[in-house]
């Protein structure tokens, strides 16, 4: 009775218990109820879930300045997304990131770690100080970058100098000697094109995302190099921003010039698009133009028809990235560079009847 009336008291007057406090009401020493909240291996689990439980019936929150200057660690670590201002914010306007920032969270919460989430544009003029203040407070024991977009790398020569922890998820020839996982855009592209020669198509369109959006680069080299020998009669390429909106105006634009026999979609989101523009304009998919996507979304299987695609594992690539981080930051290797195969994944969007 008197913890409950004691708990409630420290709710509503936002009194934060200390450690000692805890470690009174569990029965152990301070240095016991420390280890167990921090999940330390010597400790019983019932001394550990006896410890947790006070921890929680006192409302105590772990200090985290105090425990980084005692061991120089804050068990946090960021994830930046990295936006450019000439184009969609494609962060907040699609659900990219999603499946990414959900293996990373899987990952770090079993190692107990907690996540920050950041976004930062690349034409931001104090984007060089962000990463400053990461080196700098030690509120931060490692970063996960996502740049997106060809720029400037500056950044990571500040990290690499400073051997602040840090992994890259795009392909390591933007900035060959970074530590990055590879998501195999490249092989990707590969992968459309050569379902589109295994299906005779000779007239294609691609609409692809921006012109300097690293996916998007390394997507529309590999495709271009695998469509090189197949024989195309006729070809037309338009760019989009990753939004549906983008892939319907694209898909408009294509319809102007001419009809395909196949459409290659840099995303499923703008592949969604270009399946409501063909639909609108009365033509019909597979049977009149062929469309294949690239991401394997949720949305995928809810268009009509369902959409091939290409599964890049994003989740997969957020665990490998936060692996790969806690593996540099606890000093288990020196530098990362890991590649994630992409599949073709076929549903009823390409082939005709």
């Amino acid at each position: 009775m008197l913890l409950a009336i004691w708990r409630t008291y420290c709710i509503e007057n936002r009194y934060m218990s200390t450690l000692k406090e805890v470690a009174e009401l569990a029965g152990v020493s301070v240095a016991t109820a420390s280890l167990a909240l921090n999940h330390n291996a010597r400790i019983k689990e019932s001394t550990r879930k006896k410890v947790s439980a006070c921890a929680k019936a006192l409302n105590y929150v772990p200090n985290r300045i105090g425990r980084t200057l005692k061991n120089g660690k804050s068990n946090a670590i960021a994830v930046l997304a990295m936006t450019s201002t000439r184009y969609a914010d494609i962060v907040h306007e699609t659900a990219l990131l999603y499946y990414c920032l959900e293996g990373v969270l899987s990952i770090v919460d079993r190692a107990h770690y907690t996540v920050r989430f950041d976004v930062k544009s690349h034409e931001d003029p104090m984007l060089i100080n962000y990463f400053e203040r990461v080196i700098g407070e030690r509120s931060l024991d490692g970063i996960v970058i996502v740049p997106q977009f060809a720029r400037n790398y500056q950044f990571v020569e500040l990290l690499h100098r400073n051997q602040f922890p840090y992994v890259l998820l795009h392909p390591p020839r933007f900035v060959d000697w970074a530590n990055c996982v590879d998501m195999g855009n490249y092989r990707g592209g590969q992968i459309v094109a050569d379902l589109l020669k295994r299906c005779g198509y000779r007239q294609i369109a691609f609409i692809n995302g921006p012109e300097t959006h690293i996916d998007a680069m390394e997507r529309e080299r590999g495709f271009l190099d695998a469509l090189a020998s197949a024989g195309i009669t006729r070809f037309v390429k338009r760019y989009g921003d990753f939004t549906i909106s983008s892939g319907l105006a694209a898909m408009r634009s294509v319809l102007g010039e001419f009809r395909p026999e196949a459409v290659f979609c840099g995303n499923d989101y703008m592949a969604a698009g270009a399946l409501k523009c063909l639909r609108e304009s009365g033509i019909r998919v597979p049977e009149d133009v062929a469309i294949i996507g690239y991401d394997n979304n949720d949305l995928c299987v809810g268009l009509v028809p369902s959409l091939t695609t290409v599964d890049a594992h994003h989740e997969k690539l957020g665990k490998l990235l936060a692996k790969e981080l806690l593996s540099l930051i606890d000093h288990k290797t020196k530098s990362v560079s890991r590649f994630v195969n992409p599949v073709l994944i076929e549903r009823n969007s390409h082939l005709r009847s």
